[in-house]
C-alpha cells in the first residue's frame, strides 16, 4: 500500500485540461470553463485525501503542465501566419520513387510513422548498397518538399557534428526503433495524418507553464526564474533521497 512503510513511493496522475476532440474553444468555452473548475476540485479532493490518509508532511507534491496547447484555427488567418498541409505518406512515396529510379526496382521505403521513415534495411543489404548514403541521398531529396524545414539521418544524428538542435533530437533517438529519417516541419504547418482527424499543428514557440512544489519543509514563496523541465526529475529523486535517472544531466532545484 502506497505511503504505509519507510519506503519512499512515487505516484504520478495526468489530469486532461484540453477541450474535447479539439475543437476550438469558442465552439466550448463554457465547458473548458468547467474543466477547469473540475480538475481544480479534483486536486483538492487528492490533496485532502493524502492529509488524511498520510498527512501532508510526509508528502511531496509536485505539480506542472505538459505546455501545449493547439491554437485556434483563425489564428493563422489573423496574423497571417505562414503555412500549409504536410502529408508524411505521399512523402515516402514520391522518396520510394526517387530511390527506385536511382538503385533500381525494389520497396526501400518499408514503413512511415510520425514524421520518419523506416528503410528497408534487407533489402538494401541483399543489393550491397551503402545504407548511410542513401540516407543521406534521400535526406537531400526530401528536404526539397514545402512546408519540410530539416531532415536528420540516423547517420547524420549518430556520427555528425553536434549542436544544440540536433542534440535535442538525438535524445529522442533510439536505435533499433527510431526511423532512419526523420522530418523537421516548419512551425505554422500542419501534419496531416491519412484516414484520421489527429492532424497537428507544428508549433516551436515557447509557452510557459508553473511548476509548483509543495511539501514539508518548503516555505510559501514565488520564484521567477526560468527553469527547465529536466531539472524536474533530479530534483524529486533529491527529494525521496534517492539516485537520479541514469541518463539525467541536470542538477536538482535547490529551495
Amino acid at each position: 500500500t502506497i505511503g504505509q512503510d519507510d519506503t519512499p513511493d512515487f505516484l504520478s496522475l495526468t489530469y486532461y485540461g484540453g477541450n474535447y476532440n479539439h475543437r476550438s474553444i469558442q465552439e466550448c468555452a463554457m465547458e473548458i470553463q468547467d474543466m477547469y473548475v473540475r480538475i481544480d476540485q479534483s486536486i483538492a479532493s487528492l490533496l485532502e485525501l493524502l492529509d488524511r490518509k498520510i498527512g501532508l508532511h510526509n508528502v511531496f507534491f509536485c505539480l506542472t503542465s505538459t505546455g501545449y496547447v493547439d491554437p485556434e484555427a483563425n489564428d493563422a488567418a489573423i496574423y497571417r501566419v505562414p503555412g500549409g498541409e504536410f502529408y508524411l505518406n505521399r512523402c515516402a512515396t514520391l522518396l520510394n520513387m526517387y530511390l527506385m529510379a536511382t538503385y533500381g526496382e525494389g520497396q526501400y521505403v518499408e514503413a512511415h510513422y510520425n514524421q520518419q521513415i523506416y528503410l528497408n534495411h534487407k533489402l538494401i543489404e541483399n543489393k550491397q548498397l551503402n545504407l548511410a548514403e542513401i540516407q543521406e541521398k534521400a535526406a537531400e531529396f526530401l528536404v526539397q518538399f514545402s512546408g519540410v524545414n530539416e531532415v536528420y539521418s540516423t547517420q547524420r544524428l549518430l556520427l555528425g557534428p553536434w549542436s544544440p538542435q540536433i542534440e535535442r533530437i538525438r535524445n529522442g533517438l533510439h536505435r533499433k526503433r527510431s526511423g532512419d529519417l526523420q522530418i523537421d516541419v516548419l512551425p505554422g504547418w500542419t501534419v496531416m495524418q491519412e484516414n484520421s482527424t489527429d492532424n497537428r499543428v507544428v508549433r516551436i514557440a515557447d509557452i510557459p507553464a508553473p511548476l509548483i512544489l509543495l511539501g514539508a519543509g518548503i516555505k510559501a514563496e514565488t520564484i521567477r526564474i526560468p527553469i527547465s523541465t529536466n531539472c524536474i526529475a533530479p530534483t524529486l529523486a533529491s527529494v525521496m533521497r534517492i539516485r537520479a535517472p541514469n541518463a539525467s544531466a541536470a542538477a536538482p532545484l535547490d529551495f
